[in-house]
């Protein structure tokens, strides 16, 4: 009988065949090595960005400062280094909000400059819900400018020429606008007619905003007033200063399919479906895209449920996402999603996802290459983990803008002492060559084998919203 997709994701543990049957090479271990870093326990929320000359930084959160208090942290990795630097504190404060699917980023500008951006909690105790926050550093992290406000929820920044930052956020769309006009309700008026367009809330938007070298607001835009709640956004930058966002589009019909809309330069394009999978759920999966660019060739992989069966397919793009071509299948049969998607120097991209297993609880961290034509390697297991919520999200950068070195940061979850006490959580980083994804086929375009047919409800009244646990992983 059709279940929830909720339950979906718990009943994986009890589907029959293990995941070497789905492919014969998929349970094989990649090489890889680890790159030591000085996290400790009770870290996580890991992020990746390469600067301009090859360095990588990380981000991850972990105890703060003060007794109350939790930090953002910041660690470097050398072109040629073979372990991370020692920590430094971007933030730290009581307010610091952490969450497993909404964590910080950073990036590098191309005046060298580094942006990070961060989420908070209201100062009032009364007060709900959390707001984005950001800071710069020219001096490579050793000092950073008072803090300010930026965007609300699943913020994504890219850089700009002349050391300018594009940003996109999910923001409520019952925002109240303090400056808008104040319109007297009339008590006599006959009531306005019901009309099937008037029926539909939005709860969420897709904004963005300009912001100058020195921080401050150029220009904003309403991109989407209508968007999934909780689900992360991605952001990549094309030449000549555009870019690319992708993000869960929401209808008034509860599809959550994804979405594109091109930034000009000048302003955005309409939103269009980045494919027609008709995912019907009246919840938010809190299952994001995962967008990368090399020139105008673009890669985008998402996860969906749609038809009760759930997916992760990636597009390919060679013209800046004006178009794209089919949909590529990348799963095992069991997909978590949680997915990263990164591009390399020729060409190829690089996805990382979770992937069930037969344990309770128990998962994979899974990568596979996607070639420009298609194809496909095996996928390959990277580590063991947990599906549950702490081990949040992997994140992928290359070494180098030039060769096929890729390094990956998740978070390992540690067995609990106790059920009522949550799972430590600690930062790992690791670095794999591309190579050793050799293609495997010569199309993807046919589905992955013995793939579980599990249904989703459409009853939406049996979903309830995914993303409305607690916010806090720790």
């Amino acid at each position: 009988m059709p279940i929830p997709y909720l339950r979906y994701l718990f009943a994986t543990v009890f589907w029959g065949s293990c995941l070497c049957c789905l492919n014969g090479r998929a349970s094989e271990l990649l090489s890889s090595t680890n790159l030591p870093v000085l996290t400790g326990l009770d870290s996580g929320e890991p992020n990746l960005a390469r600067g301009p000359d090859n360095t990588l930084y990380l981000t991850w959160s972990g105890p703060g400062v003060h007794a109350g208090e939790r930090a953002l942290y910041l660690a470097k990795l050398a072109p040629a280094a073979t372990a991370w630097s020692q920590p430094t504190v971007i933030v730290s404060s009581p307010l610091l909000m952490e969450n497993w699917a909404d964590f910080a980023s950073l990036i590098v500008g191309t005046d060298g400059a580094l942006t990070a951006q961060w989420f908070q909690s209201p100062a009032k105790e009364d007060s709900h819900g959390y707001t984005g926050w950001f800071a710069r550093s020219t001096d490579g992290g050793t000092t950073w400018t008072a803090s300010a406000p930026l965007g609300e929820e699943f913020v994504s920044l890219a850089p700009l020429s002349g050391g300018r930052t594009l940003a996109v956020w999910l923001e409520s769309a019952k925002l109240h606008d303090a400056h808008a006009p104040r319109i007297k309700h009339d008590t006599h008026a006959a009531p306005l007619p019901k009309a099937s367009t008037l029926s539909h809330a939005p709860s969420m938007r897709l904004r963005a905003r300009l912001l100058s070298a020195h921080g401050s607001t150029e220009q904003d835009w309403l991109v989407d007033p209508d968007v999934c709640s909780c689900c992360q956004t991605s952001l990549a930058v094309l030449p000549g200063d555009r870019a690319i966002v992708t993000y869960r589009g929401h209808t008034a019909d509860e599809i959550r399919d994804h979405c594109v809309s091109l930034f000009t330069g000048a302003g955005w394009t309409p939103p269009r479906p980045l494919h027609h999978d008709e995912w019907k759920i009246a919840a938010c999966p809190v299952n994001g895209p995962a967008a990368d660019t090399r020139g105008e060739h673009t890669a985008i992989a998402w996860f969906t449920a749609a038809q009760g069966v759930a997916r992760m397919q990636a597009k390919l793009s060679v013209d800046g996402g004006l178009t794209f071509g089919p949909a590529l299948p990348l799963d095992l049969g069991r997909p978590i999603g949680r997915l990263d998607l990164v591009m390399l120097a020729d060409g190829s991209a690089i996805i990382s996802w979770l992937e069930a297993r037969t344990e309770k609880n128990s998962a994979g961290l899974y990568v596979r290459r996607l070639f420009p034509d298609g194809s496909l390697s095996a996928a390959r297991l990277l580590t063991a983990t947990s599906s549950i919520r702490a081990s949040g999200f992997a994140r992928l950068a290359a070494r180098s803008a030039n060769n096929l070195s890729v390094v990956i940061s998740w978070t390992e979850t540690n067995p609990a002492p106790n059920a009522k006490t949550p799972a430590p959580t600690s930062v790992h980083t690791a670095e794999f060559l591309a190579t050793a994804l050799p293609r495997e086929r010569a199309t993807a375009l046919t589905s992955p084998v013995n793939r579980a047919q599990t249904a989703a409800s459409s009853d939406s009244s049996k979903l309830p919203e995914l993303c409305a646990a607690p916010a806090s992983a720790h």
